[in-house]
């Protein structure tokens, strides 16, 4: 079945919440690779940009509700989070542990996309 949609799968932020994620610290940590693999498709940023923090607009079709976050690198280590807006967007959705959220990055409209919908990879 075709979903419709079909995305690079190297863009694409995969993430399974974890207790610190969805608790009072307002970040959710991401997974290293999947977050430099993405930086290769965004504009004009920078190590110095990162650590400033970089605003993006993430986007929940299903709902048609976009949000703003913060995408930092906390430190020379590379280690990277979702900062401010993160908290708001993880009470909309009603995240909780133990749940797996997916982040594409369109970089034509330069925004993350929830992927709460179907889906096709596109062949390689």
């Amino acid at each position: 079945m075709d979903a419709g949609f079909d995305i690079d799968g190297d863009m694409i932020i995969s993430k399974t919440l974890t207790r610190t994620d969805v608790d009072k610290h307002g970040r959710m940590h991401l997974p290293k690779s999947q977050v430099l693999s993405v930086l290769t498709k965004m504009k004009d940023v920078t190590e110095e940009s990162l650590l400033n923090g970089i605003e993006l607009e993430v986007l929940d079709t299903i709902n048609n509700h976009s949000y703003s976050v913060i995408l930092k690198s906390r430190n020379i280590s590379k280690e990277f989070v979702l900062g401010t807006g993160w908290s708001t967007l993880k009470y909309s959705l009603e995240l909780k542990e133990g749940d797996n959220l997916k982040l594409y990055w369109d970089y034509l409209n330069y925004k993350f996309i929830i992927l709460n919908f179907e889906y096709s990879l596109i062949p390689f």
